[in-house]
């Protein structure tokens, strides 16, 4: 897939702008705070309508409106020339696939893939498991329909679970509740399990071409319980009640799963250096491409948002090396790339592109 141009209106700090990105490597060049992430920003939500800046979809209207619009064209490995519009207003929010409105989420996400890089991707190692299973549920809703819809259900449940713990809900409600969740929790488990060990090879071999030596990357899922099947699931509840009752909460279950990053010498968290954290965040957004590839049949695109000078020298050759040549590149800076005469630069200065 690739982004062949994007129009913009009242979006973040831009008010107008059009931003053609028919090549394969193209640069957006100028000073911090002038709009080069918010270009980003507004490619990466034609994956799944989601920020990586924000969660607070609120602040992407322009200061002092209250809409915004986005206009792609983009050439689409199995649909040809395609255009998409997204349109934001107080009513809520429409999508449009070559003039067909797309009205569920589950229809939309995954359809065009891509990648960001950024330099809070640090959090992904550094941060709460929060951060992780944000990462770990938009990379596998994106390659499977079945689990977002599993994921969504599953949160709905326990969203009503712990309202019956707070009310003091009687035992036949919560009983059926959880019935109703078991299957949900079951799927989640099963698609994560098999979903994150497939990440986890190709995260390895993606790092090994970035690091300098051998380094033994790892990616190690960390289910929160260890249950398989419904039935365990019914169980597990069933257990925990009396202690979820006096917290008000779901205790235990798929929302509290994690994922941990490793290197020979231990916890990357612990024991890492900077380039080698750096480099393994790196390496998984580069594997999260692969991934999507490898599931989807469709070669994604890459958004680096001004990760790449942070990155050493010996490490910056790596992506390169590791980075599939056929893949699109968008990537931001404030000075220009090496090799500026491989990229078309567009320079951008107070939310507007010259």
């Amino acid at each position: 897939m690739r982004f062949l141009n994007l129009r913009l209106q009242n979006f973040r700090n831009i008010e107008f702008a059009e931003l053609p990105l028919g090549n394969a490597r193209n640069f957006l060049l100028g000073a911090n705070g002038q709009g080069k992430s918010n270009l980003l920003e507004a490619l990466g939500l034609a994956t799944a309508l989601r920020s990586f800046r924000t969660q607070t979809l609120a602040a992407l209207p322009r200061k002092g409106v209250k809409e915004y619009k986005l206009a792609y064209e983009l050439e689409h490995d199995s649909q040809g020339s395609t255009a998409l519009e997204i349109h934001s207003h107080p009513g809520g929010r429409s999508v449009l696939v070559d003039g067909e409105k797309v009205t569920r989420l589950v229809d939309f996400i995954g359809r065009f893939p891509s990648v960001t890089l950024c330099s809070s991707d640090l959090m992904l190692l550094r941060g709460s498991p929060s951060e992780r299973r944000r990462f770990m549920d938009l990379t596998l809703s994106v390659v499977n329909r079945d689990y977002y819809t599993a994921l969504r259900d599953f949160h709905r449940g326990i969203a009503e679970r712990n309202r019956l713990l707070k009310n003091s809900g009687s035992a036949a409600e919560l009983s059926a509740f959880e019935a109703e969740i078991a299957p949900h929790a079951s799927q989640i488990a099963n698609y994560r399990e098999a979903g994150m060990r497939t990440l986890s090879e190709v995260l390895c071999r993606t790092y090994d071409r970035i690091a300098e030596a051998d380094e033994g990357p790892e990616l190690s899922f960390r289910p929160n319980v260890d249950c398989h099947g419904k039935e365990a699931y019914c169980r597990l509840m069933y257990e925990s009640r009396k202690r979820d009752q006096i917290i008000g909460a779901t205790q235990r279950g798929p929302h509290r799963d994690d994922f941990n990053f490793s290197l020979q010498v231990g916890s990357a968290r612990e024991y890492a250096s900077d380039g080698q954290q750096r480099g393994l965040c790196v390496a998984l957004r580069i594997a999260q491409a692969s991934f999507y590839r490898q599931q989807l049949g469709l070669v994604p695109v890459l958004l680096a948002d001004d990760v790449l000078g942070e990155l050493d020298p010996i490490r910056r050759q790596g992506f390169w090396r590791a980075c599939p040549e056929d893949l699109q590149v968008v990537a931001t800076g404030t000075e220009l790339p090496a090799e500026p005469e491989k990229w078309s630069v567009c320079e951008v200065l107070n939310g507007q592109i010259g």
